[in-house]
Protein backbone atom coordinates (compact mmCIF):
# COMPACT_ATOMS: atom_id res chain seq x y z
CA UNK A 1 0.00 0.00 0.00
CA UNK A 2 1.27 3.38 -0.83
CA UNK A 3 1.28 6.67 1.19
CA UNK A 4 0.36 10.18 1.09
CA UNK A 5 1.17 13.89 2.54
CA UNK A 6 -2.60 15.38 2.51
CA UNK A 7 -3.64 18.94 2.56
CA UNK A 8 -0.68 20.94 1.89
CA UNK A 9 0.49 23.51 -1.08
CA UNK A 10 2.57 21.90 -3.42
CA UNK A 11 4.88 23.80 -5.53
CA UNK A 12 3.84 23.72 -8.88
CA UNK A 13 7.92 24.59 -10.93
CA UNK A 14 6.95 23.57 -14.20
CA UNK A 15 3.80 25.99 -14.20
CA UNK A 16 5.62 28.47 -11.61
CA UNK A 17 2.28 28.30 -8.99
CA UNK A 18 1.15 26.65 -5.58
CA UNK A 19 -1.50 24.79 -5.86
CA UNK A 20 -3.13 22.86 -2.85
CA UNK A 21 -3.04 19.30 -3.71
CA UNK A 22 -2.07 15.80 -2.25
CA UNK A 23 0.69 13.85 -3.13
CA UNK A 24 0.18 9.89 -3.22
CA UNK A 25 3.80 7.41 -3.63
CA UNK A 26 4.36 3.85 -3.91
CA UNK A 27 8.14 2.21 -4.09
CA UNK A 28 9.96 5.49 -3.63
CA UNK A 29 8.46 7.22 -6.82
CA UNK A 30 5.19 9.71 -7.00
CA UNK A 31 1.70 8.20 -8.45
CA UNK A 32 -0.83 10.91 -8.26
CA UNK A 33 -0.58 14.74 -7.19
CA UNK A 34 -3.85 16.29 -7.38
CA UNK A 35 -7.42 16.34 -5.39
CA UNK A 36 -8.59 13.18 -4.76
CA UNK A 37 -8.00 11.45 -1.34
CA UNK A 38 -5.88 8.81 -0.76
CA UNK A 39 -6.73 5.05 -0.06
CA UNK A 40 -3.65 4.03 1.84
CA UNK A 41 -1.84 5.73 4.82
CA UNK A 42 -1.76 9.53 4.91
CA UNK A 43 -0.38 11.98 6.53
CA UNK A 44 -1.71 15.35 6.80
CA UNK A 45 0.68 18.86 6.08
CA UNK A 46 -1.99 21.24 6.16
CA UNK A 47 -0.90 24.54 6.43
CA UNK A 48 2.42 23.98 5.48
CA UNK A 49 4.54 23.77 1.19
CA UNK A 50 5.32 20.61 -0.18
CA UNK A 51 8.41 21.62 -2.45
CA UNK A 52 10.92 19.05 -4.62
CA UNK A 53 14.27 18.31 -2.72
CA UNK A 54 17.01 21.12 -3.61
CA UNK A 55 19.83 19.77 -6.46
CA UNK A 56 23.27 21.00 -5.86
CA UNK A 57 24.44 20.74 -9.01
CA UNK A 58 28.67 21.25 -8.51
CA UNK A 59 30.36 20.11 -5.59
CA UNK A 60 33.50 18.97 -3.89
CA UNK A 61 33.22 16.13 -1.19
CA UNK A 62 36.69 16.12 -0.13
CA UNK A 63 36.96 19.65 1.63
CA UNK A 64 37.75 17.86 5.10
CA UNK A 65 34.51 16.21 4.88
CA UNK A 66 34.21 13.05 2.96
CA UNK A 67 30.91 11.98 0.15
CA UNK A 68 29.39 10.38 3.42
CA UNK A 69 29.76 13.15 6.01
CA UNK A 70 28.37 15.92 3.89
CA UNK A 71 25.05 14.36 3.55
CA UNK A 72 24.82 15.21 7.52
CA UNK A 73 24.57 19.01 7.03
CA UNK A 74 23.15 18.77 3.06
CA UNK A 75 20.35 16.26 3.52
CA UNK A 76 18.61 18.06 6.85
CA UNK A 77 19.02 21.91 4.83
CA UNK A 78 16.73 20.09 2.45
CA UNK A 79 19.64 19.37 -0.36
CA UNK A 80 18.55 15.79 -1.61
CA UNK A 81 20.45 15.86 -4.95
CA UNK A 82 24.50 16.44 -4.93
CA UNK A 83 26.66 16.22 -7.75
CA UNK A 84 29.89 15.48 -7.04
CA UNK A 85 33.22 15.94 -8.58
CA UNK A 86 35.48 12.76 -9.28
CA UNK A 87 38.86 14.58 -9.87
CA UNK A 88 40.35 13.27 -6.37
CA UNK A 89 39.16 10.06 -5.66
CA UNK A 90 40.33 9.04 -9.55
CA UNK A 91 43.53 10.19 -8.84
CA UNK A 92 44.27 8.32 -5.92
CA UNK A 93 42.26 5.67 -6.54
CA UNK A 94 42.07 4.66 -10.26
CA UNK A 95 39.09 4.18 -12.40
CA UNK A 96 38.94 0.95 -10.07
CA UNK A 97 38.62 2.90 -6.96
CA UNK A 98 36.55 5.20 -7.88
CA UNK A 99 34.00 2.65 -8.76
CA UNK A 100 34.32 0.85 -5.87
CA UNK A 101 33.40 4.53 -4.17
CA UNK A 102 30.34 5.45 -6.70
CA UNK A 103 28.61 2.39 -5.97
CA UNK A 104 28.79 2.61 -2.00
CA UNK A 105 27.58 5.73 -2.39
CA UNK A 106 24.45 4.50 -4.24
CA UNK A 107 22.90 3.66 -0.86
CA UNK A 108 23.08 7.38 0.40
CA UNK A 109 19.97 8.53 1.66
CA UNK A 110 20.50 11.06 -1.42
CA UNK A 111 19.99 11.28 -5.09
CA UNK A 112 24.21 10.83 -5.97
CA UNK A 113 25.19 12.00 -9.06
CA UNK A 114 29.16 12.81 -10.41
CA UNK A 115 31.19 14.45 -12.70
CA UNK A 116 33.81 12.99 -14.80
CA UNK A 117 37.05 15.61 -14.97
CA UNK A 118 38.78 15.10 -18.84
CA UNK A 119 42.03 17.25 -17.13
CA UNK A 120 43.24 18.14 -13.82
CA UNK A 121 43.44 21.26 -12.00
CA UNK A 122 47.46 21.07 -11.65
CA UNK A 123 50.16 20.71 -13.52
CA UNK A 124 51.18 17.02 -13.78
CA UNK A 125 54.34 16.20 -16.21
CA UNK A 126 52.09 12.91 -16.94
CA UNK A 127 49.10 14.98 -17.85
CA UNK A 128 48.98 12.94 -20.83
CA UNK A 129 48.85 9.42 -19.16
CA UNK A 130 46.62 10.02 -16.21
CA UNK A 131 43.85 11.93 -18.64
CA UNK A 132 44.27 9.73 -21.71
CA UNK A 133 40.81 9.64 -23.59
CA UNK A 134 40.75 5.89 -23.65
CA UNK A 135 40.61 5.86 -19.96
CA UNK A 136 38.70 9.28 -19.60
CA UNK A 137 35.87 8.25 -22.27
CA UNK A 138 34.52 4.90 -20.49
CA UNK A 139 33.77 6.99 -17.48
CA UNK A 140 31.70 9.39 -19.30
CA UNK A 141 29.32 6.59 -20.29
CA UNK A 142 28.49 5.41 -16.58
CA UNK A 143 24.93 6.26 -15.52
CA UNK A 144 25.81 8.15 -12.20
CA UNK A 145 27.99 10.23 -14.43
CA UNK A 146 26.20 13.69 -15.72
CA UNK A 147 28.76 15.77 -16.79
CA UNK A 148 32.02 16.30 -17.58
CA UNK A 149 33.81 18.21 -15.04
CA UNK A 150 34.90 21.56 -14.22
CA UNK A 151 37.83 22.75 -16.75
CA UNK A 152 39.71 24.69 -15.03
CA UNK A 153 42.93 25.35 -17.36
CA UNK A 154 40.17 26.75 -19.71
CA UNK A 155 42.82 28.42 -22.13
CA UNK A 156 43.89 24.89 -22.99
CA UNK A 157 39.91 24.88 -24.62
CA UNK A 158 40.29 28.19 -26.54
CA UNK A 159 43.71 27.10 -27.69
CA UNK A 160 42.02 24.01 -28.99
CA UNK A 161 44.36 21.39 -27.37
CA UNK A 162 43.56 18.17 -28.89
CA UNK A 163 43.43 15.84 -25.72
CA UNK A 164 40.74 18.16 -23.84
CA UNK A 165 39.09 18.70 -26.87
CA UNK A 166 38.86 14.90 -27.72
CA UNK A 167 37.35 14.60 -24.03
CA UNK A 168 35.14 17.26 -24.78
CA UNK A 169 33.39 15.26 -27.94
CA UNK A 170 33.82 12.36 -25.55
CA UNK A 171 31.05 13.91 -23.63
CA UNK A 172 29.09 15.16 -26.19
CA UNK A 173 28.91 11.52 -27.56
CA UNK A 174 27.82 10.33 -24.16
CA UNK A 175 25.16 13.01 -24.12
CA UNK A 176 26.85 14.93 -21.00
CA UNK A 177 27.03 18.46 -20.12
CA UNK A 178 30.53 20.23 -20.14
CA UNK A 179 31.76 22.45 -16.91
CA UNK A 180 33.47 25.41 -17.97
CA UNK A 181 36.21 27.23 -15.03
CA UNK A 182 36.04 30.26 -16.98
CA UNK A 183 37.38 32.34 -14.06
CA UNK A 184 38.56 36.16 -15.97
CA UNK A 185 37.77 34.56 -19.68
CA UNK A 186 36.55 38.10 -21.64
CA UNK A 187 33.33 38.04 -23.41
CA UNK A 188 35.12 37.32 -26.69
CA UNK A 189 37.20 34.36 -24.80
CA UNK A 190 33.55 33.21 -23.67
CA UNK A 191 32.61 33.37 -27.41
CA UNK A 192 35.67 30.58 -28.26
CA UNK A 193 34.76 28.65 -25.36
CA UNK A 194 31.07 28.16 -25.73
CA UNK A 195 31.97 27.55 -29.01
CA UNK A 196 34.40 24.87 -28.48
CA UNK A 197 31.61 23.17 -26.48
CA UNK A 198 31.54 23.78 -22.60
CA UNK A 199 28.36 24.14 -21.56
CA UNK A 200 28.32 25.97 -17.61
CA UNK A 201 30.22 27.89 -15.75
CA UNK A 202 29.75 29.07 -12.23
CA UNK A 203 32.91 31.66 -11.70
CA UNK A 204 30.91 34.89 -12.65
CA UNK A 205 31.91 37.13 -9.78
CA UNK A 206 29.41 40.06 -11.34
CA UNK A 207 26.08 40.01 -12.76
CA UNK A 208 27.80 41.63 -16.08
CA UNK A 209 29.60 38.27 -16.30
CA UNK A 210 26.92 36.43 -15.35
CA UNK A 211 24.76 37.89 -17.83
CA UNK A 212 27.68 37.37 -20.81
CA UNK A 213 27.86 33.53 -20.13
CA UNK A 214 23.90 33.45 -20.60
CA UNK A 215 23.82 35.35 -23.98
CA UNK A 216 25.94 32.89 -24.87
CA UNK A 217 23.90 29.82 -24.32
CA UNK A 218 26.02 28.90 -20.95
CA UNK A 219 24.08 27.63 -18.27
CA UNK A 220 25.26 29.59 -15.63
CA UNK A 221 25.44 28.69 -11.57
CA UNK A 222 25.59 31.95 -9.41
CA UNK A 223 27.72 31.17 -6.18
CA UNK A 224 27.35 31.21 -2.25
CA UNK A 225 30.43 29.83 -1.39
CA UNK A 226 33.41 30.11 1.36
CA UNK A 227 35.89 31.48 -1.15
CA UNK A 228 33.35 33.32 -3.66
CA UNK A 229 29.90 34.44 -1.45
CA UNK A 230 28.98 36.33 -4.07
CA UNK A 231 25.29 35.15 -4.53
CA UNK A 232 23.75 38.12 -3.25
CA UNK A 233 25.46 41.15 -5.66
CA UNK A 234 24.72 38.82 -8.51
CA UNK A 235 21.02 38.44 -7.65
CA UNK A 236 20.95 42.20 -7.01
CA UNK A 237 22.44 43.22 -10.44
CA UNK A 238 20.10 39.99 -12.58
CA UNK A 239 17.17 41.37 -11.34
CA UNK A 240 15.98 42.52 -14.67
CA UNK A 241 16.61 38.94 -15.88
CA UNK A 242 15.96 37.16 -13.22
CA UNK A 243 11.90 35.66 -13.85
CA UNK A 244 12.90 35.22 -17.58
CA UNK A 245 16.20 33.26 -18.16
CA UNK A 246 16.00 29.66 -17.86
CA UNK A 247 19.94 29.13 -17.16
CA UNK A 248 19.86 30.31 -13.64
CA UNK A 249 21.05 27.87 -11.12
CA UNK A 250 22.53 28.24 -7.52
CA UNK A 251 25.34 26.52 -6.13
CA UNK A 252 27.33 26.28 -3.20
CA UNK A 253 30.56 24.91 -4.96
CA UNK A 254 32.64 22.85 -2.22
CA UNK A 255 32.16 25.32 0.61
CA UNK A 256 34.07 24.73 3.61
CA UNK A 257 32.52 22.78 6.81
CA UNK A 258 32.50 25.82 9.02
CA UNK A 259 30.76 27.40 6.24
CA UNK A 260 27.99 24.79 5.37
CA UNK A 261 27.88 24.78 9.53
CA UNK A 262 26.56 27.90 9.92
CA UNK A 263 24.59 28.70 6.33
CA UNK A 264 23.83 25.87 5.06
CA UNK A 265 24.10 24.16 1.61
CA UNK A 266 21.23 24.92 -1.45
CA UNK A 267 18.64 25.96 1.97
CA UNK A 268 21.19 28.51 2.60
CA UNK A 269 21.81 30.18 -0.47
CA UNK A 270 17.55 30.39 -0.83
CA UNK A 271 17.78 32.25 1.83
CA UNK A 272 20.06 34.70 0.65
CA UNK A 273 17.72 35.00 -2.21
CA UNK A 274 14.66 35.42 -0.02
CA UNK A 275 16.88 38.40 2.24
CA UNK A 276 17.46 39.85 -1.91
CA UNK A 277 13.63 40.07 -2.81
CA UNK A 278 14.00 37.22 -5.10
CA UNK A 279 10.04 35.56 -5.76
CA UNK A 280 10.24 32.62 -3.45
CA UNK A 281 8.53 30.38 -6.53
CA UNK A 282 11.71 31.35 -9.37
CA UNK A 283 14.16 31.09 -6.24
CA UNK A 284 12.54 28.23 -5.55
CA UNK A 285 13.27 26.57 -9.66
CA UNK A 286 16.86 28.33 -9.78
CA UNK A 287 17.33 25.20 -6.87
CA UNK A 288 15.00 22.50 -8.27
CA UNK A 289 13.78 22.52 -11.85
CA UNK A 290 16.45 24.64 -13.69
CA UNK A 291 19.29 22.08 -12.45
CA UNK A 292 17.63 19.15 -13.24
CA UNK A 293 16.61 19.96 -15.91
CA UNK A 294 20.45 21.01 -16.59
CA UNK A 295 22.01 17.82 -15.57
CA UNK A 296 18.98 15.49 -17.71
CA UNK A 297 17.52 14.97 -14.51
CA UNK A 298 14.23 16.63 -15.15
CA UNK A 299 12.19 13.23 -15.62
CA UNK A 300 13.05 11.82 -12.07
CA UNK A 301 14.22 14.29 -10.06
CA UNK A 302 13.41 18.28 -9.19
CA UNK A 303 9.41 18.62 -9.46
CA UNK A 304 6.68 17.00 -7.86
CA UNK A 305 4.37 14.87 -10.42
CA UNK A 306 3.94 11.37 -11.40
CA UNK A 307 6.95 9.12 -12.20
CA UNK A 308 9.83 11.58 -10.31
CA UNK A 309 11.15 10.57 -7.25
CA UNK A 310 9.10 10.89 -4.33
CA UNK A 311 11.66 13.11 -2.65
CA UNK A 312 10.58 16.60 -1.40
CA UNK A 313 11.13 18.75 1.87
CA UNK A 314 7.99 19.76 3.92
CA UNK A 315 8.50 23.56 4.61
CA UNK A 316 6.61 25.51 7.47
CA UNK A 317 6.10 28.56 5.67
CA UNK A 318 6.72 30.38 2.37
CA UNK A 319 10.37 32.41 2.49
CA UNK A 320 11.52 29.68 5.40
CA UNK A 321 13.46 27.10 3.06
CA UNK A 322 15.12 24.95 6.35
CA UNK A 323 12.95 21.86 6.47
CA UNK A 324 10.82 20.73 8.87
CA UNK A 325 10.84 17.06 7.07
CA UNK A 326 12.89 15.66 4.16
CA UNK A 327 11.95 12.33 2.31
CA UNK A 328 13.77 10.82 -0.29
CA UNK A 329 12.50 8.23 -2.45
CA UNK A 330 8.92 8.45 -0.35
CA UNK A 331 11.20 7.65 2.87
CA UNK A 332 11.69 9.74 5.45
CA UNK A 333 15.58 10.84 6.03
CA UNK A 334 15.83 14.01 7.73
CA UNK A 335 13.24 16.25 10.59
CA UNK A 336 13.86 19.29 12.47
CA UNK A 337 17.72 19.63 10.87
CA UNK A 338 18.70 16.19 12.06
CA UNK A 339 19.55 13.41 9.99
CA UNK A 340 17.35 10.64 11.24
CA UNK A 341 18.93 7.96 7.87
CA UNK A 342 22.30 5.91 8.06
CA UNK A 343 24.81 6.62 6.15
CA UNK A 344 26.93 4.09 4.17
CA UNK A 345 30.60 2.93 5.59
CA UNK A 346 32.66 3.59 2.47
CA UNK A 347 35.44 1.29 2.60
CA UNK A 348 38.21 3.30 0.73
CA UNK A 349 40.84 1.64 -1.21
CA UNK A 350 43.96 1.93 -0.77
CA UNK A 351 45.83 5.53 -1.16
CA UNK A 352 49.08 6.73 -1.94
CA UNK A 353 51.63 6.47 0.57
CA UNK A 354 53.54 9.31 2.07
CA UNK A 355 57.04 9.51 2.67
CA UNK A 356 59.01 11.88 5.02
CA UNK A 357 61.13 14.11 3.22
CA UNK A 358 64.42 14.75 4.01
CA UNK A 359 65.62 18.21 5.07
CA UNK A 360 67.51 18.38 2.05
CA UNK A 361 64.79 19.28 -0.13
CA UNK A 362 63.69 22.72 2.14
CA UNK A 363 67.46 24.30 1.77
CA UNK A 364 66.22 27.67 0.39
CA UNK A 365 66.62 29.60 -2.94
CA UNK A 366 69.21 32.57 -3.28
CA UNK A 367 69.85 35.35 -5.45
CA UNK A 368 66.79 36.85 -7.92
CA UNK A 369 63.77 34.49 -7.82
CA UNK A 370 59.84 34.89 -8.97
CA UNK A 371 57.87 36.05 -5.41
CA UNK A 372 54.61 35.02 -5.42
CA UNK A 373 53.52 37.95 -3.49
CA UNK A 374 49.53 37.43 -2.27
CA UNK A 375 46.82 39.98 -2.56
CA UNK A 376 44.05 37.73 -1.78
CA UNK A 377 43.05 34.02 -0.10
CA UNK A 378 43.86 32.54 -4.05
CA UNK A 379 44.97 35.55 -5.84
CA UNK A 380 49.38 35.93 -6.13
CA UNK A 381 51.28 38.14 -8.22
CA UNK A 382 55.08 37.79 -9.45
CA UNK A 383 57.40 40.56 -8.11
CA UNK A 384 60.89 39.13 -9.22
CA UNK A 385 63.43 40.30 -6.60
CA UNK A 386 66.52 39.12 -4.34
CA UNK A 387 65.32 36.88 -1.94
CA UNK A 388 65.96 38.18 1.63
CA UNK A 389 66.73 36.12 5.37
CA UNK A 390 63.32 35.37 6.56
CA UNK A 391 61.59 35.10 3.42
CA UNK A 392 58.66 31.92 3.22
CA UNK A 393 59.23 29.49 1.22
CA UNK A 394 56.77 27.32 -0.01
CA UNK A 395 57.77 23.91 -1.12
CA UNK A 396 55.21 20.74 -2.92
CA UNK A 397 57.03 17.95 -2.15
CA UNK A 398 56.12 14.43 -4.11
CA UNK A 399 54.62 11.94 -1.46
CA UNK A 400 57.52 9.64 -2.26
CA UNK A 401 59.79 12.28 -1.78
CA UNK A 402 61.64 12.21 -4.44
CA UNK A 403 61.41 15.57 -5.54
CA UNK A 404 60.44 19.12 -4.83
CA UNK A 405 59.06 22.19 -6.22
CA UNK A 406 60.79 25.46 -4.56
CA UNK A 407 58.59 28.70 -4.75
CA UNK A 408 59.03 32.01 -2.00
CA UNK A 409 55.68 33.96 -1.06
CA UNK A 410 55.33 36.64 0.59
CA UNK A 411 51.84 38.19 2.47
CA UNK A 412 50.72 34.31 2.94
CA UNK A 413 51.94 33.07 6.25
CA UNK A 414 54.35 33.98 9.03
CA UNK A 415 55.94 30.52 10.09
CA UNK A 416 59.29 28.80 10.48
CA UNK A 417 57.41 24.98 9.33
CA UNK A 418 53.98 24.10 8.61
CA UNK A 419 53.13 20.90 6.23
CA UNK A 420 50.00 19.80 4.57
CA UNK A 421 48.51 17.35 2.44
CA UNK A 422 45.70 19.22 1.57
CA UNK A 423 46.30 20.29 -2.04
CA UNK A 424 44.85 20.02 -5.53
CA UNK A 425 48.04 18.41 -6.55
CA UNK A 426 47.54 15.39 -3.90
CA UNK A 427 51.28 16.48 -3.33
CA UNK A 428 52.36 17.83 0.53
CA UNK A 429 53.10 21.09 0.61
CA UNK A 430 55.25 22.54 3.03
CA UNK A 431 55.50 26.28 4.11
CA UNK A 432 58.43 28.09 6.13
CA UNK A 433 61.84 29.82 6.62
CA UNK A 434 63.84 27.34 8.62
CA UNK A 435 64.53 24.33 6.81
CA UNK A 436 64.49 22.24 9.78
CA UNK A 437 61.29 23.26 11.04
CA UNK A 438 59.95 22.57 7.81
CA UNK A 439 60.73 18.89 7.93
CA UNK A 440 60.12 18.26 11.20
CA UNK A 441 56.55 19.59 9.73
CA UNK A 442 56.23 17.44 7.14
CA UNK A 443 57.84 14.48 8.78
CA UNK A 444 54.64 14.98 11.31
CA UNK A 445 52.31 14.55 8.66
CA UNK A 446 54.01 11.50 7.25
CA UNK A 447 53.80 10.20 10.52
CA UNK A 448 49.67 11.06 10.54
CA UNK A 449 49.32 9.64 7.18
CA UNK A 450 48.34 12.95 6.25
CA UNK A 451 46.75 16.46 7.49
CA UNK A 452 47.57 19.25 8.85
CA UNK A 453 50.95 20.39 10.96
CA UNK A 454 52.78 23.20 12.57
CA UNK A 455 56.48 22.47 13.60
CA UNK A 456 55.82 21.77 17.49
CA UNK A 457 52.49 22.73 17.78
CA UNK A 458 48.61 22.00 16.36
CA UNK A 459 48.07 19.15 14.20
CA UNK A 460 45.28 17.02 12.70
CA UNK A 461 44.91 14.41 10.67
CA UNK A 462 43.19 13.40 7.51
CA UNK A 463 43.09 9.57 7.22
CA UNK A 464 41.64 9.41 3.89
CA UNK A 465 43.86 10.34 0.92
CA UNK A 466 45.06 13.39 3.23
CA UNK A 467 42.52 15.67 2.16
CA UNK A 468 39.47 13.93 4.27
CA UNK A 469 38.67 13.29 7.63
CA UNK A 470 37.62 9.83 9.00
CA UNK A 471 35.05 11.73 11.46
CA UNK A 472 31.76 13.18 11.19
CA UNK A 473 31.16 16.64 9.49
CA UNK A 474 30.93 17.76 13.33
CA UNK A 475 35.03 16.90 13.36
CA UNK A 476 35.65 18.39 10.19
CA UNK A 477 34.26 21.44 11.78
CA UNK A 478 35.98 21.05 14.49
CA UNK A 479 39.60 21.09 12.03
CA UNK A 480 38.51 23.92 9.77
CA UNK A 481 38.10 26.13 12.82
CA UNK A 482 41.23 25.32 14.68
CA UNK A 483 43.33 25.22 10.97
CA UNK A 484 41.43 28.84 10.98
CA UNK A 485 42.84 30.33 13.93
CA UNK A 486 46.32 28.34 13.59
CA UNK A 487 46.53 30.21 10.12
CA UNK A 488 45.50 33.71 11.19
CA UNK A 489 47.48 33.30 14.97
CA UNK A 490 50.63 32.40 12.22
CA UNK A 491 50.19 35.88 10.17
CA UNK A 492 47.67 34.47 7.42
CA UNK A 493 45.82 37.93 6.81
CA UNK A 494 42.54 36.52 4.29
CA UNK A 495 39.54 34.78 4.65
CA UNK A 496 39.77 31.04 3.36
CA UNK A 497 43.04 29.12 4.59
CA UNK A 498 41.72 26.21 3.64
CA UNK A 499 41.29 26.79 -0.17
CA UNK A 500 44.29 29.01 -0.45
CA UNK A 501 46.24 25.57 0.86
CA UNK A 502 44.12 23.67 -1.79
CA UNK A 503 45.09 26.07 -4.90
CA UNK A 504 49.06 26.68 -3.74
CA UNK A 505 49.49 24.28 -6.15
CA UNK A 506 46.81 24.76 -8.55
CA UNK A 507 47.63 25.46 -12.55
CA UNK A 508 44.74 27.81 -13.11
CA UNK A 509 44.56 31.06 -11.18
CA UNK A 510 47.15 33.59 -11.24
CA UNK A 511 50.00 34.05 -10.91
CA UNK A 512 52.58 31.61 -9.88
CA UNK A 513 52.15 28.13 -8.42
CA UNK A 514 54.26 24.94 -6.88
CA UNK A 515 52.69 22.24 -9.20
CA UNK A 516 54.17 18.89 -10.19
CA UNK A 517 55.70 19.75 -13.45
CA UNK A 518 57.55 22.75 -11.10
CA UNK A 519 57.10 26.38 -10.55
CA UNK A 520 54.55 27.81 -13.06
CA UNK A 521 53.51 30.86 -14.13
CA UNK A 522 49.83 30.24 -14.88
CA UNK A 523 49.15 32.83 -17.43
CA UNK A 524 52.26 32.10 -20.02
CA UNK A 525 52.26 28.46 -18.99
CA UNK A 526 56.11 28.73 -18.43
CA UNK A 527 58.04 26.62 -15.92
CA UNK A 528 60.54 28.85 -14.51
CA UNK A 529 61.88 26.01 -12.75
CA UNK A 530 62.02 22.34 -12.49
CA UNK A 531 61.35 20.28 -9.38
CA UNK A 532 64.88 19.86 -7.67
CA UNK A 533 65.66 16.03 -6.91
CA UNK A 534 66.54 14.29 -3.82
Amino acid sequence: MGQALVGGTVADVYTGTWVRANVEFDDGVITYVGPREPAGEAVDITGKLLVPGYVEPHTHPWCLYSPTSLLEVAVPDGTTTLVYDNLFFFLSHGVDGLRAIVDQMRAAPAHIRWVARISPQSAYPDEAERFAIETIAPMLSWPEVVASGEITNWPSVARGDPRVAAGIAAAKAARRRVEGHNAGASYDRLNELSLAGLSADHEAITADEARDRLRLGMWTMLRQSSLRPDLPALLDGLRDVLGSARRLMLTTDGATPSFYAERGVIGGALRIASEQGVEPMRALQMATIDPATFLGLDERLGGIAPGRAATFNVLPELGEWRPETVYVRGEVVARDGRLTAALPELAWPAGPGLAAPDVSLFEPLSGVQPVARYESAVINRRVDRAVEPGDVHAVLVGRDGSWATKGVVEGFLDVDGFATTATTSLELLVLGRDPAAMARAAGRVAELGGGFAFDGGWSAPLEVDGLISAGTFDTTVAIDSRLSDEMSRHGYPFHDPLYSLLFASGDFLPELRVTPSGLLEVKSRVILAPPVRS
